[in-house]
């Protein structure tokens, strides 16, 4: 592709601005609400700031290695295909969840408008029959333009994203002109965090905010494709996350601001909305806002969408050149430069999920893990090529090893809070999907190839098993200041591991 065609700096920025402003603004402000009650506003600063850190440090890897599925293929650059293969998979299953995940968050948005057609659509907390086919049919439209390559997708999402950025900034600016009122922050139990300093971090995990910001890595999925890579993405990375935060920031205080006082006497927990902000909105008399803000619920997630669809698609091509998918989806069509045959795969994977998962909350809180295992590949990546004889041309970071370790802790943390159930299911999924790969990877000896995979990997598998346990512990046990001492030591430890991966080549 010509590089005065490929995106510039104002292309890149809205690329991770316009996958970090999806569903979540839509969602995440009432979930972290009834989690953290005035207290979720901590809750996204301190997401932000850990992200905001890995941003940084993803900004000097991808200086040094300004490639295509750049965040797939940390580990791969760093120890060996076969770690990397695990928290590839990671990316790539999380990318295929994402997608439907945004399709269905306007399906339960417009399930809302007019109460006659909600159990058509939605019911008993899920997406009906009906649901899941205009689910489809958003995700097919998702597919289209991604089919075209990055100057389609890229325009369409400069437009999206314009869209994305002005409009929750307006919603917050008029719920607080209309609505404020300051006391709401502290109307339960007299307190900001009334139920306690635990529910800031949990709300990070479970209300979709840590779900919200990943979107931050999504321009690294284009690198070969960008204009000026180098320098474009390292200001992408930051600049994005400080644009969202300060969006998403805006929406939480004002929601909590607009809430009528007596919907919080029996607290936080026990708010109710199908459409949080649009409901909101009726109730406050924002007729023009509540139209806004259902015709958003379409653009917002489709936006997310089209380029997650997009970053899995080339996640999956890029890890070919590793040997780590079969070498049909790796060929690139000419006329796009990438491979539709990976993109036609990952659209088809992500439609079968809808069986699956059938509800906003349930698919971004399994996600939620699928993202922390992949970003755990992040510290452990940069700290691997940082004692590196190459090393990394760029600091941007200071005492970034201190914070590659600060955030590998953060991370150990979130895990944790992820809960038995979605870390169990992660588990098993990146077990089956290793074993498949291990043993396909030499066809004429599969227990060999299965034992050198198993080698260069097994410090990955068992930290995942490691924290399913302390779970498990955690459900007799009470969960107090040693419990969570004692897991940050253990932590630490396999951060050293992990760091110190060995291999075997096959």
């Amino acid at each position: 592709m010509p590089q005065t065609n490929r995106p510039g700096l104002l292309s890149t920025i809205f690329f991770s601005v316009g996958t970090m402003i999806g569903s979540g603004w839509l969602y995440a402000a009432y979930y972290s609400s009834k989690i953290a009650g005035g207290a979720s506003i901590l809750s996204w600063i301190i997401g932000a700031i850990i992200v905001l850190g890995m941003a940084l440090l993803l900004a000097e890897i991808a200086i040094k290695h300004p490639i295509n599925g750049l965040f797939t293929r940390l580990i791969s650059l760093s120890h060996n295909q076969h770690f990397g293969f695990v928290t590839g998979i990671s990316n790539w299953l999380l990318g295929l969840i994402i997608v439907p995940a945004e399709a269905m968050a306007s399906t339960q948005y417009i399930a809302s408008i007019y109460a006659s057609w909600t159990p058509y659509l939605f019911k008993n907390e899920q997406i009906t029959l009906l649901g899941m086919g205009l689910t489809s049919l958003f995700m097919l439209f998702y597919l289209l333009v991604n089919f075209w390559g990055i100057r389609l997708l890229s325009r369409v999402n400069n437009v999206i994203t314009w869209i994305k950025v002005i409009l929750p900034t307006t919603v917050a600016i008029i719920f607080i002109i209309n609505a404020f009122d300051s006391t709401n922050f502290t109307a339960y139990k007299d307190s900001i965090i009334p139920y306690g300093i635990g529910s800031i971090f949990t709300a990070i995990v479970s209300s979709g905010i840590f779900y919200s910001f990943f979107g931050f890595q999504a321009v690294v999925s284009f690198c070969a494709e960008l204009d000026n890579p180098k320098r474009n993405i390292p200001i992408t990375l930051v600049f994005s996350v400080l644009i969202v935060l300060i969006i998403y920031l805006l929406l939480q205080i004002a929601f909590i601001g607009a809430l009528p006082h007596e919907m919080l006497t029996n607290g936080w927990s026990s708010l109710k909305f199908e459409s949080p902000l649009a409901q909101l909105a009726g109730i406050l008399g924002l007729n023009m806002i509540v139209i806004a803000l259902y015709a958003d619920s379409i653009v917002s997630p489709t936006g997310s969408g089209l380029m997650y669809l997009g970053i899995a698609s080339r996640q999956l091509n890029e890890m070919v050149k590793y040997k780590q998918m079969p070498a049909f989806f790796g060929s690139r069509d000419i006329q796009v430069q990438f491979s539709r045959r990976a993109l036609s795969l990952s659209f088809i994977c992500s439609l079968i999920l809808i069986v699956f998962f059938r509800n906003w909350q349930l698919i971004a809180s399994l996600t939620t893990t699928f993202i922390i295992i992949s970003c755990i590949a992040l510290p452990i990546a940069y700290t691997k090529m940082l004692q590196s004889a190459e090393g990394l041309p760029v600091r941007i970071l200071p005492y970034s090893k201190l914070c590659s370790l600060l955030i590998f802790i953060f991370l150990s943390y979130f895990l944790l809070l992820c809960g038995l159930k979605n870390l169990t299911v992660a588990f098993v999924l990146h077990l089956v999907f290793f074993i498949t790969y291990a043993c396909n990877i030499n066809t004429q000896c599969r227990i060999q190839s299965l034992r050198h995979a198993f080698y260069s990997a097994w410090a990955i598998f068992t930290y995942m098993f490691f924290v399913i346990m302390y779970n498990l512990v955690g459900l007799y046990l009470d969960t107090n200041y040693l419990y969570y001492t004692v897991y940050i030591i253990i932590s630490m430890l396999f951060y050293i591991l992990l760091i110190n991966q060995k291999s075997i080549e096959n």
